[in-house]
């Protein structure tokens, strides 16, 4: 029984690290992109769209594209 339950405790450990990584790497993914825009959809700062992002990772992502992104249009971006 004890082997079970320490299979499991790391087989938690390991959807935490991997959670916790695809986070942080979505995060800055969309951080970076919303640097290179020259103006945002409702002037949100790249740090604020972060922390939405981090917050909600598949949704602020979304929300993110969708604010920036529906129009499918590439003029917002710095040369």
């Amino acid at each position: 029984m004890l082997g079970v339950s320490l299979f499991f405790g790391v087989l938690l450990w390991i959807w935490v690290i991997v959670s916790s990584a695809t986070h942080l790497v979505i995060t800055i993914i969309v951080y970076r992109d919303a640097k290179k825009l020259y103006e945002p959809a409702l002037s949100i700062s790249p740090f604020l769209w972060a922390a939405i992002t981090f917050a909600m990772l598949i949704g602020g992502m979304f929300i993110y594209w969708l604010m920036n992104y529906s129009n499918l249009t590439r003029t917002n971006f710095k040369i």
